[in-house]
């Protein structure tokens, strides 16, 4: 007889359960932020359900929310800790680079009238396509421009305007950039009392004293309600691609506007374009300055690129 004991047979039911391995999601888990006041939204409300099933069809995992301001999106952005896929127009991206503190990397569906910060990416105008992107894009790096006055300060995306078009923006009484016809009663009257402004700038350090119809100091190619005001212009340059224009009357800014759209206005007389890191505008009190679409009054107004200030999804470049 042996001293070894037989061990004991346990039961199935006495048997210690394997612990169940949890499966990791390999699928990117995004924050869709829907802007209740863009254009596109605005005239397709369901747009949003669609914008998440695309970006479900594109591998993502989706959460979805709506916002109608500023303080809104601001609540959502620090907390998110993933990639942020806003649905609206330009004034999304807009409010985003105005909320406090660091940003997650940001994507855009585009759903506004002019979208001029998707064309500037190369993001496409088709919702599914830009979904895609979305979900499976690099990030690029966009620079912001540090507007400040007396008063207040702001962070720009696309651009400074000064001249006819900002005091058509500041008589502009549209709820969203869609609302054609005070768009057209808001530049009617800018037109109508037309005339040539003598600013004051400063570029890097240079004085001069320029007579405009229109200046731009933008960020980005395209600005405004879809004018290609700085065609070739690179968001991620660390530079201001400032755009001076002479006019005398009003039917030679009507023309100019039409090039503008276009984009062929460079090189024509009375068109200046050069580069700068800084610039500073003083109108005297003769134009608002608008910055995207916030008036900053009609006081002198220091700019300063922020090279690289966010990361956002584009199409390679």
């Amino acid at each position: 007889m042996t001293t070894a004991q037989a061990l004991p047979e346990l039961r199935p039911s006495q048997v210690a359960p394997s612990p169940r391995r949890r499966l990791r999601s390999l699928s990117p888990h995004v924050l869709l932020v829907a802007n209740g006041n863009a254009s596109g939204i605005v005239r397709e409300p369901e747009v949003v359900a669609r914008a998440g099933r695309l970006l479900r069809s594109a591998g993502a995992r989706v959460e979805t929310r709506l916002t109608g301001s500023l303080e809104e999106l601001g609540a959502l952005l620090p907390a998110a800790e993933r990639r942020v896929v806003l649905l609206g127009g330009d004034g999304s991206l807009h409010g985003a680079a105005n909320v406090p503190g660091p940003k997650p990397e940001l994507a855009i569906l585009p759903a506004g009238g002019a979208n001029n910060v998707a064309r500037s990416l190369g993001i496409p105008s088709d919702l599914a396509a830009a979904a895609r992107l979305a979900v499976s894009g690099p990030t690029r790096a966009l620079d912001l421009i540090a507007a400040r006055n007396a008063t207040r300060s702001y962070l720009v995306v696309e651009g400074i305007s000064v001249g006819f078009h900002a005091l058509a923006r500041a008589d502009y009484r549209g709820q969203n950039s869609a609302d054609l016809v005070a768009g057209v009663r808001a530049g009617v009257g800018a037109l109508a009392r037309f005339r040539p402004l003598t600013v004051g700038i400063e570029a890097d350090g240079e004085f001069r004293v320029l007579r405009i119809g229109q200046l731009f100091a933008a960020n980005l190619p395209y600005f405004g309600p879809g004018l290609h005001v700085a065609p070739g212009a690179d968001p991620s340059d660390g530079l201001l691609d400032l755009v001076v224009i002479d006019v005398e009357t009003r039917a030679s800014l009507v023309s100019m506007l039409r090039r503008l759209r276009r984009g062929t206005h460079t090189g024509l007389p009375g068109v200046t374009r050069l580069t700068t890191r800084s610039l500073r505008i003083a109108t005297g009190g003769r134009s608002p300055i608008i910055a995207d679409t916030t008036n900053l009054g009609t006081g002198t107004v220091e700019l300063t690129v922020l090279p690289a200030a966010l990361e956002i999804v584009g199409a390679s470049r």
